[in-house]
């Protein structure tokens, strides 16, 4: 099963961008093996609770212990929902892949998040995820990331996109740098019928030390330009 945090989606039809964002890589988990049941308390609130084996996982355990506990509390503020607030946790036993020889005994995810629609045509989210992982080999590991998406409906044919973040890996045990991250991402979304989506994307990615290309050897780079552009047809 997918996983219910991250407003990024998992599958391509369900997320607005084609690349991912730091926290979808290394604060998420993509895929489960588990369960999860939903509460639908009422119109404006559903509370989610379930159980995964660990991080990205097929009817296996990622390791001995890896019983991981998955929650999220979703509520409208108005009836209208026009806002909707998130919170989620995410905690176990190798619950989020690390950093090759880095990760611990214990993973704890917290996630909140924020999404507004301020009109019809314009809708905002912003991300919150901050995690901990006890007794890796450069002791807790700590990591803190924010992000804002917009998405704006120029024409009931076009969609222009905006994303921007940031990614604290305090002690480099997610991503194997021990350095901030900043990227900008701006795209387009083209769907000229139900089941046609072209989606054209430039992104400028960023860092406090040389973490691109050749992954800290001679030649990294504190910088990346990329492009990248995506063809669906759904149905």
């Amino acid at each position: 099963m997918n996983s219910i945090i991250g407003y990024n989606g998992f599958l391509a039809p369900y997320r607005p961008f084609y690349s991912s964002d730091y926290q979808f890589f290394y604060s998420q988990d993509g895929a489960h093996t588990g369960f999860v049941t939903d509460l639908h308390v009422n119109d404006r609130l559903d509370v989610w609770n379930g159980m995964t084996l660990g991080a990205n996982t097929f009817f296996v355990q990622r390791s001995a212990h890896s019983f991981c506990y998955i929650g999220q509390v979703n509520y409208w503020l108005t009836d209208e929902r026009r806002t909707r607030l998130t919170a989620s946790v995410y905690a176990g036993p190798n619950a989020i892949f690390a950093a090759p020889g880095k990760a611990g005994d214990f993973v704890t995810m917290v996630e909140l998040r924020l999404q507004h629609n301020w009109s019809e045509r314009f809708t905002q989210v912003v991300q919150n995820n901050m995690g901990w992982d006890t007794n890796t080999p450069v002791g807790t590991g700590s990591w803190y990331g924010l992000y804002t998406v917009g998405i704006y409906h120029l024409t009931p044919l076009v969609d222009t996109l905006f994303r921007a973040e940031w990614f604290d890996d305090v002690q480099g045990t997610r991503t194997g740098f021990a350095t901030n991250y900043s990227e900008v991402t701006l795209g387009v979304n083209y769907h000229p019928n139900k089941i046609v989506e072209l989606r054209p994307e430039i992104r400028g990615d960023f860092a406090g030390k040389p973490a691109y290309g050749a992954s800290g050897r001679p030649g990294a780079h504190f910088s990346q330009l990329t492009g990248g552009i995506s063809f669906l047809i759904k149905f």
